[in-house]
């Protein structure tokens, strides 16, 4: 049975993560207008100045906004087949369950990635997103899917493998 639940947190995982990508392609221009907020640093009342510069050039902020969606499909697709295999492996032994999250551990790997290296490290620590209108709402976000993320992949790490 744990083994089902296991599975389906990661299924829901990778459908959480893929969904946020899909939503930035539907709103393409207002995830273009969100990374440029941050990057640009208009908003700074409190920081007026900071370490990085603000960055304006649209190649930039376009190949920005590209990571940023490419790693939530790459983190949505590992996530599924991890998914997957996890579903196939269930009733199994212990070990060959175990094994079968490999793809679902890269997927959490990729997420942690996302959401506290681009999100709460570069944007809000280096571009102090934390400043802008959106910014608080845009880090809870990123924190509570950072936290699922990391929950997830605690227990991918200590399942059973006897």
């Amino acid at each position: 049975m744990i083994e089902i639940i296991v599975a389906t947190l990661v299924a829901f995982l990778a459908l959480h993560h893929l969904i946020y990508a899909i939503q930035n392609l539907f709103n393409l221009e207002q995830a273009y207008n969100c990374v440029e907020a941050v990057f640009g640093q208009r908003e700074a009342p409190l920081y007026p100045r900071s370490m990085m510069p603000p960055v304006r050039s649209p190649v930039l902020l376009w190949a920005a906004l590209t990571v940023i969606i490419a790693a939530e499909f790459a983190a949505g697709l590992a996530l599924a087949v991890g998914a997957v295999q996890m579903f196939m492996a269930g009733g199994g032994s212990p070990a060959d369950f175990a094994a079968a999250t490999e793809w679902a551990q890269i997927g959490c790997g990729i997420t942690l990635l996302i959401w506290f290296g681009l999100f709460l490290t570069i944007a809000s620590a280096m571009f102090q997103m934390w400043q802008i209108e959106l910014g608080p709402g845009a880090m809870q976000g990123a924190f509570h899917s950072g936290v699922f993320s990391g929950l997830v992949m605690l227990i991918l790490l200590f399942l059973p493998t006897v």
